[in-house]
């Protein structure tokens, strides 16, 4: 079944080829249908998005019901409830047939069910250990099951929760109260973003090594890419927009943000094709530019409403000239994709 982003790149490449005249109009009139998803594609998809909101809503349930009746329930009753519920997971997973869209939802539903356990243990037997250990241990128990379920979902939820216990570590190191705290005003906090940063593109890099070598365990698509990226180019943001805003430039560190967004710009054109990326990695830097513009305009005390005004023009021409090149790469990569060319 031809995917969502193929029919998309396609329908892009014909419009392309229209406008240009380089194709008849009665020509597109009839590669066009082809194109565009068809009632069984629609159905698989509808089917895919309420079995994936039925998994949600069930791991809800049983979050709200522990927390509802946690002083009426033994601890005993509540470890029990949970690995009871753990097993008829894993069972009714490992009874479907391989590859069933039922059984990855279990095999999800018991990723959040160790997660849930994990919190129960802690909340019985304390033992002071800290919120960052909790997601260390749960992306360890949630890694298991995505290798069962072969599906990127699964590894998303590792990626989600490895960096948020990656951040509650970093925010424990530095002895601030919480992870906002570590990104916006500890006593450091420069040196854990570049190290955060370093982590987030070695993850990057890891992702697509394993993409290209052990696809058929689930490393597939764009969205764990797009998540990492994401991810990456807010920490690059972050580490540029905090050597500006201190008392003494960082050209070292405004540097080495310029050099990460270069590279995952310079990667997601010409290597890993994806125009989300693209755009978040573009936005970082155009907050850095504009953001440096300011600290240049602004800094003097005669600074008055002429600075504003050109940087809200500077934002324009910025965000406009973005844009372009991002339309003109993401045509480019179409025409590509439906002429059958490496993009």
């Amino acid at each position: 079944m031809q995917s969502m982003q193929d029919r998309r790149a396609v329908r892009q490449a014909l419009a392309d080829w229209r406008e240009q005249h380089a194709i008849a109009a009665d020509g597109v009139a009839a590669a066009w249908p082809r194109a565009e998803p068809d009632a069984a594609a629609w159905r698989h998809w509808l089917d895919r998005a309420l079995l994936a909101l039925g998994a949600a809503l069930l791991c809800a349930g049983v979050i709200v019901f522990f927390a509802f009746n946690w002083q009426d329930l033994h601890k005993f009753a509540r470890f029990g409830l949970l690995a009871g519920a753990l097993s008829l997971l894993a069972a009714f997973a490992w009874l479907r047939p391989g590859g069933d869209m039922a059984a990855r939802a279990a095999l999800c539903g018991a990723q959040v069910v160790a997660g849930v356990l994990l919190a129960v243990i802690g909340q019985v037997y304390q033992s002071g250990a800290d919120a960052w250990q909790l997601f260390a241990l749960w992306a360890l128990l949630a890694a298991p099951w995505a290798l069962a379920a072969r599906a990127a979902p699964h590894w998303w939820l590792v990626l989600v929760l490895a960096n948020v216990a990656l951040l509650r570590y970093c925010s424990v190191r530095l002895g601030v109260g919480g992870m906002f705290d570590l990104l916006f005003g500890a006593a450091g906090e420069r040196g854990t973003t570049l190290f955060l940063l370093a982590a987030a593109l070695a993850q990057l890099a890891l992702w697509f090594a394993l993409r290209a070598a052990l696809p058929a365990l689930g490393f597939r698509g764009l969205a764990g890419a797009r998540m990492l990226a994401a991810l990456a180019c807010a920490y690059a943001g972050w580490l540029g927009i905090g050597s500006l805003l201190d008392s003494r430039f960082d050209a070292a560190m405004f540097g080495l943000a310029l050099l990460a967004l270069g590279a995952l710009l310079a990667w997601f054109r010409l290597r890993a094709f994806d125009v989300v990326a693209l755009s978040l990695a573009s936005f970082a830097l155009i907050v850095m530019v504009v953001t440096a513009a300011a600290r240049v305009l602004l800094d003097g005390s005669h600074a008055g409403f002429g600075a504003f005004l050109l940087l809200g023009l500077l934002t324009i021409g910025l965000s406009a000239t973005a844009a372009a090149w991002l339309l003109r790469a993401q045509r480019q990569h179409d025409a590509a994709f439906a002429q059958g060319e490496p993009a």
